[in-house]
């Protein structure tokens, strides 16, 4: 879901329109008279300066992440959500040995914490002065006022973000669904052409599914297919796109080096699908996988999943193969066991 300890905006981002949060610090600044405005995010990677309204030759600049440990008024703001108000810092003893007084020439500081929705704290809004200051009620209210507009856009953002995860995601697994798996996999691909590195689709169907489902009933064909959703999670790595086409068709679309270390992985998702399955009292099954590569050339996404399906196709019918045969041989061995 959607995580609000990520950097939501990397210079003008395209969720909100950041001129809008730029006339906001403008105005702010200027209805205080103060140099220097900011909204800044803070995570736990950092802080960094969002939006700033600056006159004053102040030595940050839009958008320099600043390490966690820096010590900022705007760090006391976010880690205590609260509000802090400095009229002079110079004569504070708490402020006055901090970098952007001693550096800065930062003589007044005010600062409000700003909220996600759900009320994580998103960063700051802050003004800082050259000069002492003594703000009224008036300005306290005024500011806050207009903290509220900025909170608005990031209900906003959140709630644009959950949507689009939500009609991104399957409702039963909640991996990838089949749009959101062929956009973000042909994303890949374009990158992989581009930077020169290979890309794998694995076409992955379970074997006898039909079957779980006639003989257990369709709560632990779901489970089955949760389970190994969770596997391929669990066992891929994050950069992984996986999903689900529907039914029991799941796909992984992974950036592999090293062609020769595939059946590794593919073994692998094997093994920990049996063992889910095993953890969870869901009788055993198995997997039919086929896999394709990029061919350094411009291709859809649906060319390199066809092949997979292809491949998995293939797989598919020597498992059958196999389960015949070998169902064969036990009839064999049963009817020249019983006229002995």
């Amino acid at each position: 879901m959607f995580e609000t300890d990520q950097w939501a905006f990397s210079g003008v981002d395209g969720q909100i329109s950041l001129h809008k949060w730029q006339k906001t610090i403008d105005l702010i600044t200027g209805l205080f008279s103060a140099p220097s405005g900011y909204i800044v995010q803070a995570t736990s990677k950092g802080y960094r300066v969002v939006i700033r309204a600056n006159e004053g030759g102040s030595h940050f600049e839009t958008n320099p992440i600043l390490p966690p440990e820096t010590p900022l008024f705007c760090k006391y703001v976010a880690e205590n959500n609260n509000t802090l108000y400095v009229s002079d810092t110079r004569s504070n003893t708490q402020w006055n040995t901090m970098p952007e007084v001693i550096e800065d020439g930062v003589e007044s500081y005010l600062g409000l914490p700003i909220h996600w929705p759900e009320g994580e704290v998103f960063g700051t809004l802050c003004l800082k002065d050259s000069k002492k200051t003594s703000y009224t009620d008036e300005y306290f209210e005024l500011i806050e006022q207009l903290r509220d507009l900025i909170e608005d856009d990031l209900a906003l953002i959140y709630s644009f973000e959950q949507m689009r995860e939500i009609a991104m995601l399957d409702p039963l697994t909640n991996i990838y669904n089949r749009r959101a798996l062929s956009l973000l996999a042909q994303h890949k691909l374009n990158l992989a052409l581009r930077l020169g590195f290979d890309v794998c689709c694995l076409f992955i169907d379970i074997n006898d599914f039909k079957k779980l489902n006639d003989t257990y009933g369709h709560e632990i064909g779901d489970q089955a297919l949760i389970l190994l959703a969770n596997t391929l999670k669990t066992h891929l790595r994050e950069a992984d796109i996986v999903g689900r086409l529907g039914g029991d068709e799941f796909v992984a679309v992974m950036q592999i080096s090293d062609r020769s270390k595939l059946s590794h992985i593919i073994d692998k998702i094997k093994i920990e699908y049996k063992n889910a399955l095993l953890e969870n009292n869901v009788c055993a099954l198995t997997l039919s996988i086929g896999e394709s590569f990029t061919n350094k050339q411009k291709q859809p996404f649906d060319t390199l999943l066809n092949l997979a399906d292809h491949q998995m196709y293939k797989n598919k019918q020597a498992y059958k193969l196999a389960k015949k045969h070998n169902k064969s041989n036990t009839l064999k061995y049963s009817n020249k066991k019983a006229s002995h």
